[in-house]
């Protein structure tokens, strides 16, 4: 088995790459927090037709779920700062992006 073949991608496009990668994974955990929300919600409807370790169980779900979302959000934040950094430092190749204010002399 060879390796993959990856498009030849500069700079600037590697970075625009990144940066739609976090908006996708972004995305993927708003939905995973609005599925949690709909659960909650039809879970909430039939409280009285649970047993409490069956509510302790739920919500020990429920919490694990948010955790991991809350995790991976912080990863995506740190990720998109050390991007944000690329592009102040190669603020020529973004000047539709950059704030002149940011632009380093040269």
């Amino acid at each position: 088995m060879g390796l993959p073949k990856i498009p030849e991608r500069g700079r600037k496009g590697s970075i625009v790459d990144i940066i739609e990668s976090i908006a996708l994974e972004e995305t993927a955990l708003a939905a995973l927090i609005n599925s949690e929300a709909e659960k909650v919600q039809a879970f909430a409807k039939c409280l009285d037709c649970n047993h409490i370790s069956d509510v302790i169980d739920f919500q020990k779900s429920v919490s694990g779920v948010i955790q991991n979302a809350i995790k991976m959000q912080m990863l995506l934040q740190f990720k998109l700062e050390n991007v944000t950094d690329l592009i102040d430092n190669d603020c020529d190749d973004f000047d539709d992006h950059c704030d002149k204010r940011t632009k380093k002399s040269k």
